[in-house]
């Protein structure tokens, strides 16, 4: 009568052991599925954050090369303008003046007063404003944000997959105590059903633990 209770014993904790392990496989299943579709949406994202940055970026030096060009144009027209002044042409000169406002009104990105100031130093040739760090901000700021963002994605796309791909894992060991617990309720010796659930556990330990990385 012992016997018996014991085998119904062992039958019972045999057939739970087989329910949770697969509930808890179905549930890792579902997060692998969820975790899964995030990566692939950070993923999507990212592309998009990239493609607007390398399109901004192009677009920021041939403004930067524009800009630069202008700059240059504006300098040159500036000596022009010292030399009518210097050689007593006011009218002259004014219509230079006229024709440098126009020439930086061409600007893109020139951070304001920034040509006033390079002119007032002489034009120094390492200081022209369409190469300072005030213009890089003003002319690629977007586009290094959006480059950045693309790069922040695809960290978030990778930690999803690697957690996907643990849990994906877990699934394999959970699927081996699965065929361990139905091995132990088809063998008719005490025993031996013993010593399987024993390990069956032990593997369901060993997945669970993986999943718990995974977090």
């Amino acid at each position: 009568m012992e016997e018996r209770s014991a085998g119904r014993g062992i039958e019972i904790a045999t057939a739970l052991a087989l329910g949770i392990v697969s509930v808890v496989t179905a549930l890792g299943a579902l997060q692998t599925a969820v975790w899964a579709e995030e990566a692939q949406r950070y993923a999507s994202d990212a592309a998009d954050a990239r493609d607007q940055s390398i399109a901004l970026s192009v677009v920021a030096q041939l403004q930067q090369r524009s800009d630069l060009g202008a700059t240059l144009e504006a300098a040159r027209l500036v000596g022009l303008q010292e030399e009518a002044i210097a050689a007593g042409d006011g009218l002259g000169a004014l219509a230079l003046e006229s024709d440098i406002l126009s020439t930086l009104a061409n600007a893109y990105a020139l951070p304001e007063g920034s040509f006033e100031a390079w002119r007032a130093a002489g034009f120094p040739a390492d200081a022209n404003p369409a190469e300072s760090s005030e213009y890089a901000v003003a002319n690629r700021g977007e586009a290094d944000a959006l480059a950045l963002t693309a790069l922040r994605l695809d960290e978030q796309r990778a930690a999803q997959e690697s957690r996907a791909a643990v849990f994906g894992q877990a699934s394999l060991v959970h699927a081996l105590a699965l065929f361990l617990f139905g091995v132990a309720g088809l063998s008719r010796l005490r025993a031996a059903r013993i010593a399987i659930l024993a390990v069956g556990a032990g593997v369901v330990g060993v997945g669970l633990l993986l999943m718990a990385s995974a977090y």
